[in-house]
């Protein structure tokens, strides 16, 4: 009885195979449930912190994207503006403490006084142009416009070239040119023949007088486009737009002196970005500023002159203006080029020496300035008829 019981009660110790089978299953399903889920957390602990490194990393490149953007727009909004129509565009910013290699190499010219294509003859203005890699230059006592490729052992004959005369296709004494805005036009100063003349680029037979019976010594165009002549007979400087019949004065225009608000015999004239007109003013020996609808200039170099303190600047004949409102200046007769600092008392020799020469460290009666967009420095040597690049020293 008690085996038939013992007997009757093994189905609890031997459950039924349809069962273990349920219960195999189960757990199977709750292992690959497991294994997923591992899956899962491996997957997660590898792909959050890529993932976070990546956001980070396109966080970086889009600061630095901005920052770089910014410093462009810094360095466009220090631009200025003038006789190199916006060739400060630079990704070097110009200071007072910028240097640049003492040791010159000549880019036009250099080959002696004449008038064969690889000379120059007193040349006077000169307009750098980056975007072409071109120098445009006023080769006054050969009565042309010539254009200069970067690099290049001759130059381009562009405008006049013709024996001097007064038709529209001569030229006479020119003594500065500029590209228009739009670079479409070679703006000249036709000095000899009393006028400013527009030449077109594209056809060597276009020519237009934009201003008759003026003595148009120096240029410069402003963020605007409008044109800034400086009179040399009648000592004064015009803002002049195209279109108009008159210009409207800018500086001097009070008879020839030396109070502030006169000017005798302008040379090289610049404009900044507040169309403030910076003027070496020849014969008064130094550079005068004059802000947007003043009535008179500021000395701006050399500062504190006096009875008692004479000028330390002789027969400036150039000017430009950097990034930080320092003002370079060609001395013709002590044959270097000087900067003055807003805040300094004297001004320094940046290049050239005190003598005159021909080597690749002398200047001759240097004469008109420009910078190209990575901040060399551009000087007329008139005296040794050649164009000198002073390169930018990084160093």
């Amino acid at each position: 009885m008690n085996n038939r019981v013992g007997v009757d009660e093994s189905p609890a110790v031997n459950p039924d195979p349809r069962r273990l089978g349920k219960l195999y299953e189960h757990f199977r399903k709750r292992k690959s449930m497991w294994i997923i889920f591992f899956i899962i957390l491996v997957a997660l602990i590898i792909v959050v912190p890529t993932t976070i490194v990546l956001v980070n990393k396109a966080k970086r490149e889009k600061t630095s994207t901005m920052e770089i953007t910014t410093e462009i727009e810094i360095t466009t909004e220090r631009t200025t503006t003038g006789t190199t129509n916006e060739q400060l565009l630079s990704t070097v910013i110009i200071n007072k403490n910028m240097k640049w290699k003492q040791s010159a190499s000549t880019v036009a010219g250099g080959n002696g006084q004449g008038s064969e294509l690889n000379q120059l003859d007193a040349p006077s203005g000169i307009y750098v142009d980056d975007d072409d890699q071109s120098i445009y230059i006023a080769d006054t006592d050969n009565n042309r416009i010539v254009r200069w490729k970067f690099g290049a052992n001759n130059g381009e004959i562009v405008a006049g070239g013709n024996v001097s005369g007064n038709e529209k296709y001569q030229l006479k004494q020119p003594t500065n040119v500029i590209l228009d805005q739009e670079k479409k036009y070679l703006i000249i100063c036709d000095t000899g023949n009393f006028r400013l003349i527009k030449w077109s680029r594209q056809n060597s037979q276009d020519q237009e007088i934009l201003i008759p019976f003026i003595v148009c010594f120096a240029l410069a165009i402003d963020n605007n486009g409008d044109f800034y002549i400086s009179d040399w007979l009648n000592n004064k400087v015009i803002r002049w737009q195209e279109g108009n019949k008159e210009g409207i004065l800018v500086a001097g225009g009070n008879g020839e002196g030396n109070s502030f608000n006169q000017l005798h015999q302008a040379k090289q004239i610049f404009v900044d970005k507040y169309h403030s007109v910076y003027v070496a003013d020849f014969v008064n020996d130094r550079v005068m500023k004059w802000t947007k609808n003043a009535t008179e200039g500021i000395l701006v170099a050399p500062k504190n002159v006096s009875n008692q303190n004479p000028s330390t600047m002789l027969k400036p004949r150039g000017v430009i203006v950097d990034h930080t409102g320092n003002i370079y200046v060609s001395d013709a007769t002590d044959h270097h080029i000087m900067r003055w600092s807003p805040d300094a008392r004297e001004g320094i020799a940046v290049v050239g020496k005190e003598q005159s020469g021909s080597d690749s460290t002398q200047l001759t009666n240097p004469g008109y300035l420009s910078f190209d967009r990575s901040g060399n420095l551009y000087v007329v040597d008139a005296g040794n008829h050649r164009i000198q690049n002073f390169t930018i020293d990084l160093n």
